[in-house]
Formats: C-alpha cells, sequence, structure tokens
C-alpha cells in the first residue's frame, strides 16, 4: 500500500489555521486504496505564492492552494482521459473519457490563467506527489500494460478517484474561498465533475 500523501502534500493540505478545517458536507464517497480523503483546501508550507497573494489582494491563501493543487490534477486527468477515449473496451466509457478531455482541457486554460494572475504560475508544490484524485505516471504506464475489461476497471478507479476529489475541494474553495473568478471556475468544476461522475458506470 503506497502512501496517501509525501511530506509536502501534507503539509501543504493540512496548514494554515481555520482554512484547513473547511470541509465540504455530503462527501462520504470512499477514496481509492492507500489513499486518504482531503476535503479542505489551505496553502502550501512555505510557498511563495508571488504578488498576487500580498496583503489586499483579491486571492486569499485557499485560492491559490486550490488553483495550485487542481492545475497538476487536471493535467494528469486528461492524459488519462485521452487513453481511455482511445483504448476503452466500453464504448460508453470512451464517449465519457472523451467529453471530460475536452472539459478539462478548458477548465485547465482557466486555471493556469488564474494562476497567472494570482502570481503564483511557476509555483508547482504538487507536482509529481502520490495524493488522491491524482494519477501518477506509475498509474499511468501501469493502464498503459492493461487491455479489455481489465484496463476499463482500472482507469475507471482513477477516473472515479479525481472526480470525487475534484468535487469535494472545489467545494472547500467554494467555502473558503475569496477571488471571484477562482469562486466561479471552482463551482463550474465542481458542477461538471459531479455530472461527469454521473455517467461513470459502477
Amino acid at each position: 500500500m503506497r502512501r496517501a500523501f509525501v511530506g509536502a502534500a501534507v503539509a501543504s493540505l493540512a496548514v494554515c489555521g481555520a482554512l484547513a478545517a473547511v470541509a465540504l458536507p455530503g462527501t462520504d464517497a470512499a477514496p481509492g486504496p492507500g489513499r486518504a480523503v482531503s476535503g479542505a483546501v489551505s496553502a502550501p508550507s512555505g510557498s511563495a505564492a508571488g504578488p498576487g497573494t500580498e496583503a489586499g489582494s483579491a486571492f486569499n491563501p485557499t485560492d491559490v492552494a486550490w488553483l495550485q493543487l487542481a492545475a497538476p490534477m487536471t493535467e494528469q486527468a486528461v492524459r488519462l482521459a485521452v487513453l481511455v477515449a482511445d483504448r476503452a473496451a466500453s464504448p460508453q466509457l470512451r464517449e465519457l473519457a472523451a467529453g471530460v478531455a475536452v472539459a478539462d482541457r478548458a477548465e485547465l486554460a482557466r486555471l493556469h490563467a488564474l494562476l497567472v494572475r494570482a502570481g503564483a504560475d511557476q509555483v508547482r508544490p504538487h507536482e509529481g506527489h502520490d495524493m488522491p484524485g491524482m494519477t501518477t505516471l506509475a498509474e499511468y504506464a501501469a493502464a498503459e500494460r492493461e487491455s479489455g475489461a481489465a484496463f476499463d476497471r482500472l482507469v475507471s478507479a482513477h477516473l472515479r478517484e479525481y472526480l470525487e476529489q475534484s468535487v469535494r475541494l472545489a467545494g472547500s474553495e467554494g467555502s473558503a474561498g475569496r477571488e471571484q473568478a477562482t469562486r466561479d471556475l471552482a463551482a463550474d468544476v465542481g458542477r461538471s465533475r459531479a455530472a461527469e461522475l454521473a455517467r461513470l458506470e459502477p
């Protein structure tokens, strides 16, 4: 069983006082194997987010933390979704994955634009971490080695974890974030991921 979080990820999601205590109600879905559930977003410990997070900025620490986590999660999900759309045995799964790839690319562009506005576009504290909702390179490679029904089961589990965690984190941003465009994006992400999750076969 692998670690749910590496040290930096634990710090980044558990710091910043009351902000880290913001939980999204009604999200009791079980996490993937070997991973803990995080329903709160807080500022990365010791990260330099840049001028966009100075006193008086429209962005608060929760906004920046959510953007910095959602961006790499979405990047990895797009890569996985493209693989699924090309290789899944189930036509329904291929169709869902194709839709996820298109929607997530559009949301990823908005995430990166907001990171630039926040002055945090060069800060990537979660890149490469093994954490809830993040498809690792090892997981992607394992999926590439599978085929048929086994491939579908494996990638469906990864997609489900990503979609569930995205909904949780978007809810946390909606509860504790401040910058309006970031809150609007989180609301859009929460709605789109929930709709995709409803279409994912059990």
